[in-house]
């Protein structure tokens, strides 16, 4: 695929299309400039990206930067480098909101740790609610990432809504604003990808359906409908049909659609 047509893919992939450029882009279809089956495993592809967890780092590497670490400690005079790490952690946890609500993360997931291994019976009665409490400052964090102008912020607070029950309701409503109204594509498919991991639940299941007439993106029509094949919700066929007889959908992507429908027994 020719270099110049890039630009307008990325915008058709993040949804970000003019109304001017849309109509473009769909003309460069038509003529064969631009592959639609190349466009929709461009984006796949980025979903996967998306939706794939940072990679641990190789037992290599870690004694590396342990040995660097080591080597830097004898370097400086010990007074000094206790102070100065001092007051880097000090400033990397209580900058703000989020370092103060990850501290405290950390800090209840020790007490969880000693306490169910070493603790009384009354000890872990005490710890069942501070795990309930870590479960709230979790939600805090997720929420206020999701709100963030930064899309690679609201990014992370999806990837972090994953670690959440899916039976925790604010979780499940906060990933459905997020699927139906953000402003990225790139944030509505990463949400997209952890409701499907919910998708067990009849009312997950439900959202999702109702979500395929609120998404005016080609690309998000064609990743719920392929969504709705792998699930067999037959349900879907109503939604995704009034999509098909719109007189705005692109004829590519009827196609698509159509071939879903299809699939779906």
């Amino acid at each position: 695929m020719e270099e110049k047509y890039m630009s307008m893919i990325t915008e058709f992939i993040d949804g970000t299309l003019s109304p001017e450029r849309e109509k473009e882009f769909h003309q460069y279809v038509r003529e064969g400039h631009i592959d639609m089956a190349e466009v929709e495993e461009m984006a796949k592809i980025q979903g996967v990206m998306l939706s794939s967890s940072a990679p641990e780092p190789s037992s290599v590497l870690k004694e590396n930067f342990y040995q660097m670490l080591n080597e830097a400690q004898v370097k400086q005079p010990e007074a000094n480098y206790g102070s100065s790490l001092l007051e880097k952690i000090k400033s990397f946890l209580f900058a703000n909101q989020y370092g103060r609500m990850a501290f405290g993360i950390g800090l209840l997931a020790v007490g969880l740790f000693f306490g169910t291994t070493w603790g009384n019976n009354s000890y872990k009665e005490e710890l069942s609610d501070l795990n309930g409490q870590m479960v709230e400052m979790r939600e805090m964090m997720m929420m206020a990432m999701l709100e963030k102008e930064s899309v690679s912020d609201r990014l992370k607070g999806v990837q972090m809504s994953s670690q959440l029950s899916s039976s925790n309701q604010k979780v499940i409503d906060a990933l459905f604003l997020t699927l139906n109204s953000d402003p990225s594509t790139n944030v509505r498919i990463a949400a997209l990808n952890t409701l499907a991991e919910f998708a067990n639940d009849p009312k997950v299941r439900e959202g999702l359906v109702n979500s395929i007439s609120k998404q005016k993106s080609p690309l998000m029509q064609v990743n719920l409908a392929e969504l709705m094949v792998k699930l067999q919700e037959t349900k879907a066929k109503d939604e995704l049909n009034s999509i098909l007889e719109n007189d705005q959908t692109p004829e590519d992507v009827k196609v698509t659609l159509k071939a879903s429908i299809e699939k779906i027994i």
